[in-house]
């Protein structure tokens, strides 16, 4: 079974939450901060073995690492949500459970005051003798909603293990950095702008195609003497124009004593939220000419074949892999026209909301659930069926939405005939 650890930490604000999710990133990439518990993350702690003596090690190492930045924890290492949870609620010690029987028999002991149960809820069942984990979970499932409401009835089913939920990690934020090692020794200001345009313009089109802005630019210089420099530039207000960020670069550029030439540059930066006129204005400046685009066209036909240059056009059919097909593309007016029908729409796009993507595979893929850190329950199931009509052999399938302990969506379905689980295409 997957293990999971669980730690509470003295955390009372976002800023905490904040910052201990970042340290808490160095022991494992996937960390989940509860939204209702201030103070209480979930840890992926699978495949450490190569990088700590034991679970036991890793935990101790988190407990002293957050006590360095002056926070009390507890980290409990086992199987479960709940169980981990109800541990450190009522613990005082880093423990590690080596079966989910004995993580179960631990969680069973903690009183119920420690793990959210309502005061009415409580003082009721205190009077039929329900004080544990263990004995609220002997009651009839079937009895609670009634008698206890729906706070203690979602209870029973997080401790019983009826609320499954993988693990829901907080992305990693993304770094927009560009390095470049150069050739030779550098000391030029004019060859140095030329080089630091083309990282930034890198830059840009990445945060434009996030809808981000740039809010600021750290520069950092390696000398041949081996000495750094490090210098940020700042603008007026978060942009993705191009000119007006690179007037500053020159600026700070051309002011700078440098003891050596540079031979290596390094551009990072910091982004805030775009609107939506500021990424027009980037894709604007950013248009390439249709005829050299027809032009490339030709030549990437010439080298592979017609099929090379082809675009997705949706059609009528009862399968998802059949209900799209490809078309040559002659001409980029073939793909404007698609993008020209769209705006006709006039819808106005949230910058807030990024799309997601599904990703469909040429041939559907075997898929092990167990192996990928996925479990029952799922987002699901979609039903697909057909072909009885045919007699050509009925299709049967249950389509799932599904998050593994990496965080990665996939699309999934069981084919019943077949009694086999297969891998569709995945959501990015």
């Amino acid at each position: 079974m997957d293990r999971l650890a669980c730690i509470d930490v003295r955390a009372n604000h976002d800023r905490d939450v904040t910052a201990l999710t970042e340290r808490l990133r160095r022991f494992t990439p996937d960390v989940e901060p509860s939204r209702e518990m201030p103070g209480v993350f979930w840890l992926n702690a699978q495949g450490l073995g190569r990088l700590y003596a034991s679970l036991e090690v890793w935990a101790r190492a988190i407990v002293a690492d957050l006590a360095a930045a002056g926070f009390d924890a507890i980290v409990v290492v086992g199987f479960t949500r709940f169980g981990t949870y109800a541990v450190a609620k009522s613990g005082r010690h880093t423990r590690v459970f080596s079966s989910p029987r004995d993580e179960l028999a631990a969680a069973g002991k903690v009183p119920l005051a420690l793990v959210g149960l309502e005061p009415p809820a409580r003082e009721f069942l205190a009077k039929l003798g329900v004080r544990t984990v263990g004995a609220f979970l002997r009651l009839p499932a079937s009895a609670i909603p009634e008698r206890l409401g729906a706070a203690a009835h979602r209870l029973h089913r997080l401790a019983s293990g009826d609320l499954w939920a993988p693990l829901q990690p907080v992305p990693v934020p993304e770094s927009f950095t560009r390095h470049e090692d150069l050739d030779f020794r550098e000391r030029d200001g004019e060859r140095l702008i030329f080089l630091i345009k083309r990282l930034l313009d890198s830059i840009l089109a990445d945060l434009a195609a996030r809808v981000l802005a740039l809010s600021g630019l750290w520069l950092g210089l390696t000398l041949d003497d081996r000495s750094e420099r490090r210098e940020r530039v700042r603008p007026a207000a978060p942009t993705l124009d191009a000119v007006q960020l690179m007037g500053l670069v020159r600026l700070r550029v051309f002011t700078l004593q440098l003891s050596s030439g540079v031979v290596a540059i390094h551009l990072e930066a910091e982004a805030e939220r775009a609107s939506t006129e500021q990424v027009r204005l980037f894709q604007a400046h950013a248009a390439r000419d249709p005829a050299a685009a027809s032009r490339a066209f030709a030549r990437l036909r010439a080298a592979f074949g017609d099929d090379a240059v082809v675009r997705a056009r949706l059609r009528e059919a009862h399968l998802p892999r059949a209900r799209f097909a490809w078309e040559p593309i002659d001409q980029l007016h073939d793909v404007r026209g698609v993008r020209l029908q769209a705006d006709q729409i006039r819808l106005k796009p949230d910058p807030t909301v990024r799309p997601c993507v599904r990703r469909i595979y040429d041939q559907p893929q075997m898929f092990d659930r167990r192996g990928a850190g996925v479990d029952i329950p799922m987002q699901g199931p979609y039903i697909v069926s057909g072909r009885w009509w045919s007699g050509g052999g009925s299709i049967h399938r249950d389509y799932y939405f599904v998050r593994t302990a990496r965080a990665e969506v996939l699309w999934i379905y069981y084919d019943r005939p077949r009694q086999a689980w297969f891998l569709e295409g995945r959501v990015e």
